[in-house]
């Protein structure tokens, strides 16, 4: 009988006491093809790895761009296979990393169990994508900015980023953040002046957008001004939805503004409480202002608060949400001007 074959590649033996005579085909011939194929990493396809490997044997598999792997040596051999990431084949398995170790791209420094080094703040470190999409849904670059979009081939369409120390700032069209049911979109105005008109005209708009509306939701308008007049005209506020020819919500009662005030101020507070959705939904307006046009610089009167019954709009469509004023006179002294004004959904 030979001596045991090598107990990792099998290779023939002969007789240690000399007894044997040695055969070039079976002593030499085969055992250096055996050696042949298992120098480095043997390639094999994914149908055809080694039967009976040897514990540490490597493998790559030419079907599947060269994946390699490893034997761990455990039965069965089918089992016993650990991959090996390399940059020609797309790496199959999951990749464990040790707590407080870390994975670090371009040596970044950073003690972050990901850290990555860009040449540019604005190069993508993370991107997300379903099969089929030629965009990206997510995208977070390297500043930090947050960039998010429907997938497909849509472009991205909201990003949140710092806009300056202790600042983030929302982006894109209607730009809004809901929490629970309730939706926070402020809106800013530039000053707004209604001069030498008599025709009613908004001086605050806020959009709320098509579908928007939840039974329950709460939209508001907070209006701040001044006002100067020739004489004494009145000046009327009304409160609308659907822009300057919607639907009126609130009329106030038109005041006369003391002779040739030039000091007038006002602060508005309109809100719209949505009853019912669609087509036919119905709001509940409430609406308030105060001013100091009757008497003095110094005197303040309350105007409001004026609701109503809730009022029919379509809630699919989207809908401008209007604070107008009214002259009674036109003249080019007859001034009343929106300061600034916040428009948002609170609840």
């Amino acid at each position: 009988m030979p001596d045991p074959s090598t107990t990792r590649l099998g290779l023939y033996k002969s007789k240690s006491d000399g007894s044997e005579l040695v055969s070039y085909t079976q002593d030499i011939g085969q055992n250096l093809d055996k050696l042949d194929a298992a120098a480095g990493f043997q390639v094999v396809t994914s149908s055809t790895r080694p039967s009976s490997p040897y514990s540490g044997k490597p493998i790559a598999e030419s079907d599947t761009s060269y994946r390699t792997y490893f034997s761990n040596g455990t039965a069965p051999a089918s089992a016993s296979w650990v991959e090996i990431p390399n940059s020609s084949g797309t790496f199959n398995n999951n990749l464990k990393i040790s707590q407080g170790k870390q994975i670090n791209v371009g040596a970044s420094g950073s003690t972050a169990s990901f850290a990555v080094l860009t040449t540019a703040s604005t190069d993508d470190i993370l991107s997300t994508r379903v099969t089929g999409d030629t965009v990206s849904r997510f995208l977070l670059e390297a500043d930090g900015a947050h960039t998010w979009g429907p997938g497909g081939s849509t472009a991205a369409d909201t990003t949140l980023s710092r806009a300056a120390a202790g600042r983030l700032a929302l982006a894109g069209t209607n730009a809004a953040l809901t929490i629970g049911s309730a939706t926070t979109r402020p809106v800013l105005s530039a000053a707004a002046t209604v001069a030498n008109t008599v025709t009613q005209t908004a001086i605050a708009t806020y959009t709320i957008p098509a579908a928007d509306a939840i039974a329950g939701a709460v939209y508001r308008i907070r209006a701040w001004g001044t006002l100067g007049v020739t004489g004494t005209p009145t000046i009327t506020f009304v409160c609308k939805l659907g822009g300057t020819s919607g639907v009126t919500m609130v009329t106030f009662p038109a005041v006369t503004v003391r002779s040739g005030a030039t000091d007038g101020s006002w602060e508005a507070e309109y809100y719209l409480a949505c009853a019912t959705t669609g087509a036919s939904g119905t709001w509940s307006p409430m609406a308030r202002y105060t001013h100091n046009f009757l008497t003095s610089v110094t005197t303040y009167t309350p105007v409001g608060p004026i609701t109503s019954a809730p009022i029919t709009r379509d809630t699919t469509i989207a809908n401008d949400m209007v604070l107008c004023a009214t002259w009674s006179a036109a003249s080019a002294s007859n001034t009343i001007t929106c300061r600034g004004f916040a428009g948002e959904r609170v609840a």
